[in-house]
């Protein structure tokens, strides 16, 4: 696994947001869940190894009903999101795990990827940069830096 640095932003109960820096080694005191530590661990491996950009993980667990977390990434062309998304569904069936659904994935554009408590969206970055679904569930004052891995929670 790549010892790379990833930051993790907080919102706090007062409302602001605490930064941590931390490796990926750490995500087991991040995620309490072992299963969904396990897959996470594995994704970001993946993801990292696909040479996937502007990584993000966002704990979504207490604002969404359809996920636990959200991986966002981008490639750097529809071919390089579509190569993304099928090493990571080539690669985690080989473990044994089968997602749930796969959309976009002709187009290359958007490419969601369904792991139950898990889903993964691979962004072309002017696609990613539209919908902007790190503004959901992070405040707006977040920048995010070229080829730096951030997690939200």
């Amino acid at each position: 696994m790549v010892s790379e640095k990833l930051k993790l932003l907080k919102n706090t109960e007062n409302g602001k947001v605490s930064e941590h820096i931390f490796v990926n080694r750490e995500l087991d005191e991040l995620i309490s869940d072992k299963s969904d530590c396990k897959l996470a661990k594995q994704i970001l491996e993946l993801l990292q190894n696909s040479k996937a950009e502007e990584i993000v993980l966002i704990d979504v667990r207490y604002k969404s009903n359809l996920a636990d977390y959200l991986f966002i990434c981008e490639g750097r062309s529809h071919l390089h999101c579509r190569g993304i998304a099928e090493n990571v569904v080539f690669q985690l069936k080989h473990q044994k795990v089968i997602h749930l659904g796969m959309e976009g994935e002709l187009e290359g554009n958007w490419v969601l990827l369904d792991y139950g408590n898990i889903l993964i969206h691979v962004f072309h970055p002017e696609i990613r940069k539209y919908y902007n679904l790190e503004e959901l569930y992070a405040p707006p004052q977040i920048k995010h830096s070229k080829n730096n891995s951030n997690l939200l929670k």
